[in-house]
């Protein structure tokens, strides 16, 4: 288990150590240390719940493809809804577009919000949706082209996760916009020079 955290250990222990420079030549302020190391050890965690475990056992791969085992691609705008409603049981089939709606966006609640704060240059609400679907665009895409890669899908791409996922970014975004005057107030926002 602990095995799938190296790549992201040492992305975070690298990022540390070219993060250190600029902060002992005072380049950037502690705050933004603080909120950069916080991104980055949050992109390692969406990484890492959306692309892995990723298969790499032979035996394991042959299995899955001749019993068939790989998840569909989705193309269709809400057909999670269409198919919780068509479920056999309506609190189950509810219960999983719950768990999928929610947590897709709660995924990338923390792009909305955290890009503002660390870039002072996205302030737009347009430049947070576009790098969020960007970003969740990319993650799809690699779970559709990984499938053809190893020879089943064990990730759907699903335009339902791209939508709840910028849902998510635009969400974090307004959270943002109203903490806004906290944050300020506080201290806790990392001006421009």
């Amino acid at each position: 288990m602990l095995i799938a955290l190296y790549p992201s250990l040492i992305i975070v222990s690298l990022s540390i150590i070219l993060l250190i420079f600029p902060l002992v030549k005072r380049r950037i302020s502690i705050l933004k240390f603080i909120y950069l190391l916080l991104f980055i050890i949050y992109i390692c965690t969406l990484i890492g719940i959306t692309i892995f475990p990723f298969p790499v056992q032979k035996y394991f791969i042959e299995t899955m493809i001749e019993d068939q085992l790989g998840l569909k691609h989705h193309f269709i705008p809400f057909k999670i809804i269409y198919d919780a409603m068509n479920f056999g049981s309506l609190s189950f089939g509810l219960n999983i577009l719950f768990k999928q709606a929610v947590g897709n966006i709660l995924l990338f609640l923390p792009m909305g919000f955290v890009l503002p704060m660390i870039f002072t240059n996205i302030k737009a609400i347009r430049k947070v949706i576009f790098i969020g679907l960007l970003a969740s665009l990319s993650i799809e895409l690699f779970q559709g082209f990984a499938g053809l890669w190893i020879g089943y899908n064990y990730r759907a791409a699903d335009i339902d996760d791209l939508i709840f996922n910028v849902l998510g970014t635009v969400i974090g975004f307004f959270a943002w916009k109203l903490m806004y005057g906290f944050l300020i107030r506080n201290d806790l926002i990392i001006v421009s020079k």
